[in-house]
């Protein structure tokens, strides 16, 4: 009697799992960090000219992120998915002067914000493992703060523009809690990685 329990403690307990592991899941919540945002390396490359007449450059600073939470929810076809993602990134740096000391003359912060529906189609969809694309289109948003250390003033500056992510490879691995990687372009940066949940 009771291994006959046992085993019907044990087939329920397995019946759930595949079903909790099954494509009836249809929400996915997504953590993830990347490197090499559009918005970093477009203001990198455009402060890096507009210093070339200047007597001042950036030191390397810190760069944060983009960190983003996504949600993406399954339609009837369980290899298409809609949604979207909101980023965060930061770059701080110090102003200096060209030659000599470098001395330090000011501060540079900037955040960097973007909000994008999305969409996401699944090459493989298995319990287990996911091989897919994404592609983003919305807006990306930039605060910049430059303190003088002189005048000891700040200017402060924001602007709004178009902005986009095109993952071209993204694979994850694992149950509910899943693993992922992208490979891409855009505002979540040329390599992201982070942890999922579906549900």
């Amino acid at each position: 009697m009771k291994k006959m329990m046992m085993m019907v403690a044990v087939a329920l307990m397995t019946a759930m799992s595949v079903n909790a592991q099954s494509e009836d899941l249809k929400n996915e919540l997504s953590l993830s960090y990347g490197f090499g945002s559009t918005s970093q390396l477009g203001s990198g490359l455009g402060e890096g000219l507009g210093l070339i007449f200047s007597d001042t450059e950036y030191d390397d600073g810190s760069i944060l992120g983009p960190i983003s939470v996504e949600y993406f929810r399954h339609l009837n076809n369980p290899r298409l998915a809609v949604g979207a993602f909101v980023s965060y990134s930061k770059w701080d740096s110090d102003i200096q002067k060209k030659g000599g000391n470098h001395e330090k003359v000011g501060e540079r912060n900037r955040n960097y914000f973007a909000v994008m529906p999305a969409i996401k189609w699944y090459w493989v969809n298995k319990n287990s493992f996911g091989l897919y694309s994404k592609g983003a289109v919305g807006a990306a948003f930039l605060n910049s703060t430059t303190k003088d250390s002189a005048t000891n003033t700040s200017k402060d500056e924001s602007s709004t523009h178009f902005m986009f992510q095109a993952s071209f490879i993204g694979v994850e691995f694992g149950n509910q809690f899943r693993g992922f990687a992208e490979l891409g372009v855009g505002e979540q940066g040329f390599l992201q990685a982070g942890v999922r949940y579906k549900f």
